[in-house]
């Protein structure tokens, strides 16, 4: 392996094992985590106008800094993504193009983005503020849930759609039906369908501000079912997730012990088996701990032992480790 070579595994061990890494890579992402945290609440405070305008100049400052660091995390990021094992490190052009145009480079570009462009166009301070917001969505690199759940909502995301669909059609019905039961009693409150939506929304989401109401015995008839018929409807996606989250969870883990039992089929781990391990089970998001803990549990249940093919002593699998 090249010098360049071996500092690009670093960087990516650095920037990708999280908390879960080396001690470097632990203070590395505790120091990106403050900074992201300290940025959306210098927007908030910047957005309270004694205190915007007083501190105008540090806040701007705190921003540029803000802003050299994400970016030149975004393009380590960039450089080291051959090193992922997602990745095909014999091409890294490719590999480099696959990681630009994936979820968490956009969200990195996101965070940047905003800045670089309002030297070109004139942006108005109060939309600047709300792209600054979407600085938090970088936390989905140090906290795994965050990914599984983006993970998760990318592959139910046609469910999700068409989930979606159906509330749309039931809105929109149900708002047609009461704009010509309500029309006639309430011509200024159900002028139109469009004002019939806002009563269909916050009736079928059960928030009901109050603000729109039946007031004719036939439309509080069909808004109980319009409100019962809503229950259901709108928890169906959030079902749909955490059931899905519950499946995710179980195969990446069924996945990873399947790896381990063909790993341990001569009782012997190899290197280049313990390396394929470590990579499968870090592009799954799970960590080094909860990596020790499904081999523990595997070998309780089955005689094998984990042993190092060069010295035979019992191996013990941890990130960066060997």
């Amino acid at each position: 392996m090249s010098i360049t070579n071996s500092k690009r595994k670093k960087v990516y061990e650095i920037l990708e094992h999280g908390f879960d890494g080396s001690k470097i890579s632990r203070l590395f992402s505790g120091f990106i985590v403050m900074l992201i945290i300290l940025n959306v609440s210098a927007i908030i405070l910047e957005s309270y106008k004694p205190i915007g305008e007083k501190y105008h100049r540090e806040f701007y400052l705190f921003n540029v800094f803000s802003v050299l660091v994400f970016t030149l995390e975004y393009f380590a990021r960039i450089w080291v993504s051959v090193e992922s094992p997602r990745n095909d490190s014999s091409a890294p052009i490719k590999s480099r193009v696959k990681y630009l145009f994936s979820p968490v480079s956009l969200i990195d570009l996101l965070a940047i983005a905003p800045f670089y462009l309002s030297f070109i166009f004139a942006i108005d301070l109060r939309y600047l503020r709300m792209l600054r917001m979407l600085r938090l969505l970088k936390l989905t690199h140090y906290f795994k849930g965050l990914r599984l759940f983006i993970d998760v909502l990318r592959k139910e995301l046609p469910s999700i759609g068409a989930a979606i669909i159906i509330m749309s059609v039931l809105v929109i019905l149900s708002a047609s039906v009461m704009y010509g039961v309500e029309h006639v009693a309430q011509p200024d409150v159900f002028d139109s369908i469009p004002s019939a939506i806002w009563w269909s929304v916050v009736t079928m989401t059960t928030v009901g501000y109050g603000d729109v109401t039946p007031v004719t015995f036939l439309g509080k008839f069909i808004s109980i079912f319009i409100m019962l018929l809503g229950v259901g409807i709108v928890a169906l996606p959030a079902a749909m997730l955490a059931a899905k989250f519950g499946d995710e969870l179980r195969t990446r883990r069924q996945l990873l012990e399947r790896e381990i039992a063909t790993a341990l089929q001569d009782g012997i781990i190899t290197s280049e088996e313990q390396t394929a391990i470590e990579k499968l089970s870090e592009s799954m998001g799970i960590s080094s701990q909860e990596l020790e803990h499904v081999i523990l549990n595997y070998n309780r249940n089955t005689p094998c032992s984990l042993k190092c093919d060069n010295c035979g002593k019992e191996l013990s699998i941890s990130r960066g480790n060997h």
